[in-house]
């Protein structure tokens, strides 16, 4: 059975798989960060959650997911020497469910 045709649309597997991942890995940052940061390290968290949690929230759009992809992409390389490469298996995520998306 493929994935994608377990959770309806093409890619829609992969996107609510991003979007699990981004908030368990900013849960255990946000834990981690906060006696050394400060509250306001949710603030920077919450960026790669709500990004791939778009694309499950507004329905798999080719214009969303993309922005998504692109927005995470800068993310990544931006924090890449802090928190930058915790996203990369999200952002990884999301380019496979937009591949599938565009199959279809």
């Amino acid at each position: 059975m493929r994935a994608d045709s377990v959770a309806g649309a093409p890619g829609r597997f992969w996107f609510g798989g991003a979007a699990i991942y981004s908030l368990a890995v900013s849960v255990v940052l946000l834990i981690s960060l906060i006696p050394a940061e400060g509250a306001g390290v949710g603030l920077v968290l919450a960026v790669p959650v709500v990004l791939s949690a778009l694309p499950v929230l507004l329905g798999p759009q080719r214009i969303v997911v993309w922005g998504c992809i692109g927005l995470l992409t800068g993310f990544v390389l931006i924090g890449a020497a802090s928190i930058g490469l915790f996203y990369l298996p999200a952002l990884v995520m999301l380019a496979i469910g937009a591949r599938q998306m565009a199959r279809a």
